[in-house]
């Protein structure tokens, strides 16, 4: 039931008797709530700008020129691989690198075996600096 309280305001009395003060918003959490909506439209604005400019590099002439090279380096680790491993042979992929790792594994599961452990593999491989596939060259190791 609605009242006024004795100091004016209005408000409301309880189940139990007792006054209840009217459902008013602090100025103070309508003022958060305000930043919270404009920093997510920031953020969404700038993640929108940032994927506009990578799409545009990626589409350029340079971009197209970066993703040629990194598709002919590709196909050079995997002639590599199959050349220097035997067809099926357990093998362990051995890089600091953990992007080159996760290369070398998804090249040489169409012709080898990557194996979790060192102990059950007969090759090791691995990617070094070198110029046979521009700027990397497959190290392969026996066990």
């Amino acid at each position: 039931m609605d009242v006024r309280r004795p100091d004016g305001e209005p408000g409301r009395i309880a189940e139990n008797g007792a006054s209840v003060r009217a459902g008013r918003r602090p100025v103070g959490t309508l003022i958060g709530c305000g930043l919270i909506v404009s920093a997510a439209a920031v953020m969404l604005g700038l993640s929108v700008r940032h994927g506009m400019t990578v799409n545009a590099w990626e589409l350029s002439p340079a971009g197209m020129k970066a993703w040629a090279k990194f598709d002919r380096q590709e196909e050079c680790i995997y002639h590599a691989i199959r050349s220097e491993v035997p067809e099926g042979a357990a093998v362990y992929i051995h890089d600091a690198a953990v992007y080159n790792a996760q290369r070398l594994a998804e090249l040489s599961t169409l012709w080898a075996v990557p194996q979790p452990s060192p102990a059950t593999a007969r090759w090791t491989l691995s990617l070094v600096p070198g110029q046979a596939c521009s700027g990397l060259s497959l190290e392969v190791r026996p066990r």
